[in-house]
């Protein structure tokens, strides 16, 4: 485990504590999942990657869940909602922001950091008397490809 690695999990380690629960093998393995990636996932996608690393694994899904809202209100994953009830998350801890568009149709996400766009966020949130501690932004769509009739995103997810 690098440097950074070990960073992160010392922190999530101290975010559990304070928040008064236990650190077990099961969290590890969730978290270290989550952190390995950079990809959007879901609950069901971390535990198959769990699996997938250590088939004898005792995490279950309900564990996955727990662990993940835990690390999202730590802010070391970001929750994503998407396609009418889909809940994806992604490792944020130790990243830049950035903000998101999704197809509506193929559920395609596409990743942007636009800082003319980030000051006028703070702006508004100065302006309604807000100090602005974190934010979200999400454009849902539909994507250039689907709507031109050839979209691998689409296809792919109704094979999926």
């Amino acid at each position: 485990m690098d440097k950074r690695s070990r960073n992160e999990t010392e922190a999530v380690k101290a975010h559990f504590r304070r928040a008064g629960l236990r650190w077990t093998g099961p969290r590890q393995e969730i978290v270290d999942a989550a952190f390995s990636t950079h990809e959007h996932f879901t609950a069901e996608d971390l535990l198959h990657m769990i699996r997938e690393r250590n088939p004898d694994t005792g995490v279950h899904l309900a564990t996955v869940y727990r662990t993940l809202q835990v690390l999202e209100e730590g802010d070391f994953v970001e929750g994503l909602d998407v396609d009418k009830g889909s809940r994806l998350f992604e490792h944020t801890f130790g990243h830049e922001h950035h903000d998101h568009v999704i197809c509506e149709d193929c559920g395609r996400i596409c990743e942007f950091h636009d800082e003319t766009m980030e000051a006028r966020k703070e702006a508004a949130a100065r302006d309604l008397g807000f100090a602005m501690r974190r934010h979200s932004l999400r454009i849902f769509g539909t994507c250039v490809e689907l709507a031109a009739g050839h979209c691998s995103h689409y296809k792919a997810r109704r094979r999926g």
